[in-house]
């Protein structure tokens, strides 16, 4: 592996790979602050060859700190300088440094592709309160927005990942929903003939899965599923719009049976959840699922469900449960996920639960939900 990515400001990522958005959008990766350009407007190795793919690398190899990688900086503050720490870049530089030539990262114009993030469009069964429609259809049907993105522009995407599809080493599938996407099942019924050993990611929601592409995947040994859940029941169905939990916990046991594959759960914290994120841990832990599953974060947008709107006292409260959890030591990701949550309690934020009804009770008159059953516990502080 070359010694540059062992500098904590060097990431494998500009060098090896891209992130495609729904929109058309590139992106060096989901952690980048900006965007490289857009399949929309130039070709994919256009944009992959000239500023500011090519400016990002320039500053990394003069020892600086892109503002666009701002976020694992973040992610790697105060902790210790090892490759143990908890972000993409480090992730990246283990998952593809060992795998491409010693000399790739010497120049800033050099590019081998390793890795994709493939968002190839917006289709979503599901609307979470907390998404919108970039990347989810149901959102955009509800609100009556279409997101662009030009048909055949992705086409030549595809065909240029197909092209490099011996030479991929790590994947990640996201969406929209990944497992609803023919893009995806044409990409791993070519992956088996010609790149079965890849590792695979996909970021689901796990609740479709009668399309092919959970079949396809099951066929594979090399797979982490990181699955999108925060809650339970009832409030994981008003969550997670167009969700059904009992399917959820199906598919979930249909997974959990492939022992070679990985699973992860990506929780976001946030005013619906602020108390039974606790339940919903304990119930996967319950299941079998060791510390090292979670992957828990505070929410940040919309402001409207930060959960940093609710009163200090509560804020008080969650910051002592939250302490009491991290002083149990579990450790590994759980404990990460714990600590940054509890970091987050303590920033500053514009507290507006106003704001938070009016959202919530926009959505419940679209829906014909009511979140109040759903929620009392939070409405008691909304109401008074």
């Amino acid at each position: 592996m070359s010694r540059k990515l062992l500098d904590n400001n060097f990431c494998a990522i500009p060098w090896t790979g891209f992130e495609l958005e729904p929109s058309g959008t590139i992106k060096n990766c989901i952690i980048s602050k900006e965007n490289l350009g857009s399949i929309n407007e130039n070709s994919i190795e256009d944009i992959l060859n000239d500023s500011p793919a090519i400016d990002i690398k320039k500053q990394m190899l003069s020892g600086e700190y892109p503002s666009n990688c701002a976020g694992c900086y973040f992610q790697e503050k105060n902790r210790t300088k090892s490759f143990d720490n908890i972000s993409s870049r480090t992730y990246y530089a283990k998952e593809i440094g060992p795998h491409v030539s010693s000399d790739l990262f010497d120049n800033e114009n050099n590019f081998e592709l390793r890795h994709v993030d493939l968002r190839w469009s917006n289709r979503c069964n599901q609307a979470c309160v907390y998404c919108g429609p970039q990347y989810s259809s149901k959102w955009a049907k509800e609100l009556n927005k279409k997101v662009e993105s030009d048909k055949d522009r992705r086409q030549k995407v595809k065909e240029y990942v197909f092209s490099n599809v011996k030479n991929l080493r790590n994947i990640y599938l996201a969406g929209g929903e990944p497992l609803l996407m023919n893009e995806n099942r044409e990409f791993l019924e070519l992956l088996l003939k010609e790149n079965s050993n890849v590792h695979l990611r996909v970021n689901t929601n796990l609740s479709h899965t009668t399309t092919g592409v959970f079949e396809l995947l099951q066929k594979f040994k090399n797979v982490h599923w990181t699955v999108s859940v925060e809650s339970m029941n009832e409030q994981y169905e008003y969550i997670r719009h167009g969700g059904i939990w009992n399917d959820f916990e199906k598919n979930l046991s249909v997974i959990k049976e492939n022992v070679s594959h990985k699973i992860s759960f990506n929780m976001l914290y946030f005013v619906l959840n602020y108390l039974s994120i606790f339940e919903c841990i304990s119930y996967f832990r319950s299941l079998g699922f060791g510390n090292n599953s979670f992957v828990l974060g505070p929410l940040y947008t919309p402001e409207s469900l930060n959960v940093l709107n609710l009163p200090d006292e509560i804020i008080k409260d969650l910051q002592f449960r939250f302490q009491k959890e991290i002083d149990k030591k579990p450790g590994f990701l759980l404990q990460n996920g714990y600590e940054n949550v509890l970091k987050y309690l303590n920033e500053p934020f514009d507290k507006d639960l106003n704001r938070t009804y009016n959202t919530l009770k926009t959505m419940d008159q679209r829906r014909n939900i009511n979140s109040e059953e759903i929620f009392p516990q939070l409405y008691k502080e909304l109401l008074k």
